[in-house]
C-alpha cells in the first residue's frame, strides 16, 4: 500500500513526458500478448506482486543488456543460460510520468540513489503504488544496474493519445554485440 507520505510528495511534482524508443529483452518462448501480465503476478521493482500490470522497458539496447546481466547474476547463472532471447523495440509516447532521473524530484521525495538500486524493491514498490494510484502512466528511473534509464509503464493507466507500440522483434543470441539480423 502506498505510504501516506509518498503520495503527497509525488502529487506535488509536475508530471514528465517521454517520447521515443524503448527496449525489452524477453525469452523467445514467451509471446508478447498481455503487456505487464507477468509483473502483475510476480511483481517488479516498481510494482508489488499481485498488483497492477507493469511493462518494464530500457531506454537503450545497452541498458536492456545490463538488465539481462543483472537478472542472470541475481539468479546465480551465466547470461548465456538465458539465450537466445528476443529484443523487443517499442515506440513510446507518454504524457504523465514520475521522473526519478530528475535530482530535484528525487530530493523532494527524500530518496537516495541506494533506494533506487537496492536489491530489496519495497521502497520502489511503495513509490510505484503511489504513482499508479495518482493515475500516472509510469515511472522513468535510473536502472538498478547503474547503467542507463528504465521506464516502467503502468499499462492500465495509459491515457488517450498515449502510445506503446511494439515495432520490432529481433533475435538476440549474445549481448556482446548488436542483436542478430533477421
Amino acid at each position: 500500500m502506498a505510504s501516506r507520505h509518498t503520495t503527497p510528495a509525488i502529487a506535488g511534482l509536475s508530471p514528465a513526458t517521454f517520447s521515443g524508443r524503448a527496449f525489452r529483452h524477453q525469452a523467445v518462448e514467451w509471446q508478447y500478448s498481455q503487456p505487464g501480465a507477468g509483473a502483475r503476478s510476480v511483481g517488479g521493482r516498481w510494482n508489488p506482486p499481485n498488483s497492477f500490470a507493469t511493462l518494464y522497458l530500457a531506454l537503450s539496447e545497452e541498458a536492456a543488456a545490463a538488465e539481462l546481466v543483472r537478472l542472470a547474476t541475481r539468479a546465480g547463472r551465466a547470461v548465456d543460460d538465458f539465450m537466445p532471447r528476443h529484443l523487443l523495440e517499442f515506440e513510446v509516447k507518454l504524457d504523465r510520468l514520475l521522473d526519478l532521473t530528475d535530482a530535484g524530484a528525487v530530493g523532494q521525495m527524500n530518496l537516495e540513489e541506494n533506494h533506487l538500486r537496492a536489491d530489496d524493491p519495497r521502497k520502489c514498490q511503495e513509490i510505484g503504488e503511489a504513482a499508479h494510484h495518482l493515475g500516472l502512466e509510469g515511472i522513468l528511473a535510473p536502472s538498478a544496474t547503474g547503467s542507463g534509464v528504465v521506464l516502467a509503464v503502468f499499462v492500465e493507466r495509459l491515457l488517450p493519445g498515449s502510445q506503446l507500440e511494439l515495432i520490432q522483434t529481433t533475435a538476440w543470441s549474445s549481448i556482446t554485440g548488436r542483436p542478430d539480423a533477421g
